[in-house]
């Protein structure tokens, strides 16, 4: 069998236009969604960042994460994160999960472009994981307000000292909503904040042991947080 392909006609320069005006699109963009004056001001800068990105590429994935976050998914509460305590007997069998995978030896977490050298440890314990995204599914619901589908729970990640992990937005397919478990430092580390970024364009920062479910803003994955030398 011989598959031919065939590649329809591209657009001229001058049809494009034609579109782009007859369908009301402007730009740079003067409304975001939601259309609060904090969350216009940050995206507006944010796309003014992107502009400055030298690569191509990037500068192209930049817009496209930062347009999908500012008005294309879907917004489900008033400031896009909210914040509980997660059941302590969970918390202390993920402690204890954490200190049997650092006896055996963790190994290093795959190459990932938001987080810099040197590279987490990652322990794999999907009993536990799945254990999390058991029992957990009911704090998302019930903040969210509708009945969810998990995806997937990915952990243990423990950040080592002089990781950075850049701002960014999660992949829209499978992290509408989403959870950040912060479970247990070293005894020598210090306190490293999480930083988010709200729907009303402020910035907060979270230090404790806590709980935290976000809906497309720029925050982090679900996964379980640490610090360890």
């Amino acid at each position: 069998m011989v598959i031919l392909p065939f590649r329809g006609k591209a657009e001229t320069e001058e049809e494009r236009l034609a579109h782009y005006y007859k369908k009301n699109y402007t730009w740079p963009i003067n409304k975001f969604i939601p259309d609060t004056p904090g969350w216009s001001k940050l995206m507006q800068h944010r796309l003014r960042q992107v502009e400055e990105i030298e690569d191509r590429q990037d500068r192209f994935e930049g817009f496209v994460q930062t347009l999908s976050a500012s008005f294309i998914q879907k917004n489900y509460t008033e400031y896009g994160f909210g914040l509980a305590r997660a059941p302590e007997d969970l918390m202390v069998a993920l402690r204890q999960g954490i200190q049997d995978g650092l006896a055996k030896g963790p190994e290093l977490e795959r190459s990932i472009d938001a987080i810099t050298e040197p590279r987490p440890w990652f322990i794999k314990r999907p009993d536990l994981t799945k254990r999390v995204l058991t029992e957990l599914q009911h704090y998302a619901e019930t903040w969210v307000g509708m009945e969810l589908t998990p995806v997937i729970a990915y952990g243990f990640r423990l950040y080592r000292n002089q990781s950075s992990l850049y701002v960014h937005v999660d992949k829209p397919e499978t992290h509408v909503i989403s959870f950040i478990l912060h479970i247990d430092k070293s005894e020598d580390a210090e306190d490293w904040p999480i930083l988010i970024e709200d729907f009303q364009g402020s910035k907060s920062q979270f230090l404790s042991s806590v709980f935290v479910v976000d809906a497309n803003l720029s925050l982090i994955s679900f996964f379980v947080l640490q610090r360890y030398p």
